[in-house]
């Protein structure tokens, strides 16, 4: 997750937090809103210094980095073969179908007879 995205869900998330506790405590207008405010920054403040020790304290060497090329033709090769079962599936299943349709009319001729 990247460090932004941390910190927007944080902030968010005492946002909702801090509207959940106004509410219970049951204040007035201007206090509801206050709380509110004060628990929203004091959820952004942390968000942001944990990203920032994590950022300050994050080893860059660490890091392993995708080669996107290499990745995009694996999943190409899996979208075919996905969509080879998917072929097969579809053909088995139109198969069973027609045999399903002529046992049924079968069992029709042996009604009507």
């Amino acid at each position: 997750m990247r460090g932004e995205n941390f910190i927007y869900f944080a902030s968010v998330s005492g946002f909702f937090i801090g509207i959940i506790f106004s509410i219970l405590k049951d204040f007035d207008f201007f206090d509801f809103l206050f709380a509110t405010f004060l628990i929203t920054t004091l959820f952004y403040v942390v968000s942001l210094a944990s990203v920032s020790f994590f950022i300050k304290y994050l080893n860059i060497k660490q890091i392993v980095f995708f080669n996107k090329h290499q990745v995009d033709e694996i999943l190409d090769v899996q979208i075919k073969e996905l969509e080879k079962c998917e072929d097969f599936i579809i053909q088995s299943y139109d198969f069973i179908k027609k045999i399903e349709e002529e046992e049924l009319e079968i069992i029709r001729k042996k009604k009507n007879v």
